[in-house]
């Protein structure tokens, strides 16, 4: 289970970083700015649980998660150069890497001994907090705040962690459901341009 989370933690952080690379050429960044941006992006949100949590900032000690989000960074930027992306690539690589970290951060989360609804909250910015870094960086709406279901698979995914586990599975059925049901509901999302219903003060 370990060489498992590490291999899903690293695509994570990779694909969270290549989604980076995308909205850096979308918004006409050069490399040092992208391999920025990227980078932000891939370890922004595990970097802010880390810190709330008292542990050690895991990339500063592991820095294979940095040199994944690097190379993904230059990988990506310089793809593009050659063509576009097909149309919402932004949008699915954003939805793996959300479900990759919503399962991995709840996984490490769950056995640390908080209560259920701080490990759920806790993974939900740990999943979206990269996402939130690269669109504030970058000067773009975050998705988090827009209407889009994202936040909410994050935290739906987490949930079911709980829920599987409770029903006597072991980690790696509960892994596997937190991250396929949170990549669903983001899923269902972008192809349905799901959004949930702004706010409304009374009187206007």
């Amino acid at each position: 289970m370990d060489i498992t989370l590490a291999v899903f933690s690293l695509v994570g952080t990779a694909v969270f970083a290549a989604s980076g690379a995308l909205v850096a050429a979308e918004q006409k960044f050069d490399v040092i700015g992208a391999v920025f941006l990227s980078v932000a992006a891939g370890i922004g949100g595990g970097t802010i649980v880390d810190l709330m949590t008292g542990v050690e900032v895991r990339w500063l000690t592991a820095p294979e998660r940095l040199w994944a989000a690097l190379v993904a960074a230059v990988v990506v930027f310089e793809a593009v150069r050659f063509g576009a992306p097909p149309d919402k690539t932004l949008a699915w690589a954003d939805a793996a890497g959300l479900a990759l970290f919503t399962a991995t951060g709840i996984q490490r989360l769950a056995p640390m001994g908080f209560d259920p609804a701080v490990a759920v909250f806790l993974t939900a910015i740990g999943a979206a907090g990269g996402g939130i870094v690269r669109d504030v960086l970058a000067n773009r709406a975050p998705l988090v705040f827009s209407g889009e279901i994202y936040v909410t698979a994050a935290l739906l995914g987490a949930l079911v962690y709980y829920a599987v586990k409770l029903a006597g599975a072991d980690d790696a059925w509960a892994l596997a459901a937190a991250l396929v049901l949170t990549f669903a509901v983001r899923a269902a999302g972008i192809l349905f341009a799901i959004r949930l219903r702004p706010g409304r003060m009374t009187g206007q």
